[in-house]
Order: C-alpha cells, then structure tokens, then sequence
C-alpha cells in the first residue's frame, strides 16, 4: 500500500466534495513505477559487456575464451547488481525516456479504467508515477473543450514539485482543490448527474 488509508480517505473526500458541485468525474491513480525496465536494464546489461570488452581487448591479451568467460561475468554480475537494487536503473535511465513511458501507462490506465467510457465525456485523471517523479492529467473530450491545457499543465508542474519532496498527498489535494473553481464553472452539478466513476483512490501494482 501507497497510502494509508487516512491519507486514501483525504483524497477521496476531496473529490467527492468536488462532485457534489460539478458534473466532472475525477479519478486518483497513483503507482510506485509505470515499468519494470527489464528490457532497458538489458540492454544496459549488454553495453557494458561490449564496453569492458573494449577496454580488456586493448589493456590485456586474452584468448576467445577468456574474453567470453569475462563477457558473461560481467553481464551476470551487472544483472545481479540490478535485480538486488532495482531503482539503481531507474537512476541510470533518462528522464525523458521514463516519463514517456509512465505518460504510455497513464493513457492505458485512462482506457483500462474505463474513464473514456462515461456518457458525459467529462472523466479527469491525476495519474502519479513515485518513482519516476512523474505527474500527467489527462481530460477527456468535453473536459479538453473548455478548459485549456495551460491550466492543467500548471496544476501539474506545482504537482510535481510536491512529489519530488515526497508531499505527493499535499500535491493531490491542492491540485483538487485548485480545479474545484474551474470545474464547478464550466461543469455545473446537473439534476440528472451519475457518479460513473468510483471516488476510491486507486492504487497500481
């Protein structure tokens, strides 16, 4: 578990008190990493046998056998290394190649969970990604029409300033509370108005 349930409740509230004045549907994710990066710590793995085999080529004379020998020490060796500390990968990747990667979760876990799926067109997500210190919020249709990206590509750097100082729970509430204003004006509480979506924060594995 993410967060306690104290800190899950505190979420939760907070868009429900925001539904009972706006039609929009909000949805909390968070997850501790978007990917396992097995494939990247592959291939991280095997740059650093080609890389050692250089350098061996020209500082030692070795034979076929010994240089495969080194070459499969070293690859085993780095692979232990990452499976015994896992976020020394995530350490080494780029930032852009993780956000990419947690911004892809983010859109599947928007389809996954049925958010493109409400008859309004008005599900919003506030997906965070822990370990890549990684903020997206994604709008559907309606909610894209007549709130601007700006706004929400503000909401998300304040966001990510707080998840870098491990405040995610204090980034969660103000961006909530910080959209409740924008939201009840565009997207009034309707007479006829459904909560499609759940107000439980949801938690990835």
């Amino acid at each position: 578990m993410i967060l306690n349930e104290k800190e899950q409740e505190l979420i939760s509230k907070e868009i429900e008190n925001l539904e009972r004045f706006s039609s929009a549907e909000l949805v909390a994710v968070i997850t501790q990493k978007s990917s396992n990066y097995k494939y990247a710590g592959l291939l991280i793995s095997i740059f650093f046998v080609f890389f050692s085999s250089f350098i061996l080529y020209f500082l030692k004379e070795l034979s076929i056998l010994e240089l495969l020998q080194y070459q499969l020490l070293i690859f085993v060796g780095i692979n232990l290394l990452f499976e015994n500390y896992k976020k020394l990968v995530l350490k080494i990747l780029p930032q852009n190649y993780k956000h990419q990667k947690a911004s892809l979760y983010a859109k599947e876990q928007f389809n996954n969970l049925g958010l493109n799926r409400t008859k309004t067109k008005q599900a919003i997500m506030f997906f965070v990604s822990l370990d890549e210190k990684y903020v997206e919020i994604i709008t559907d249709k309606e909610i894209s029409k007549k709130i601007p990206d700006e706004f929400w590509q503000q909401l998300v750097q304040e966001f990510i300033d707080d998840v870098k100082k491990e405040d995610f729970l204090n980034g969660y509430l103000k961006a909530l509370k910080t959209s409740k204003a924008i939201l009840i004006q565009h997207f009034p509480i309707q007479e006829n108005d459904k909560n499609e979506l759940s107000n439980e924060v949801i938690e990835l594995k």
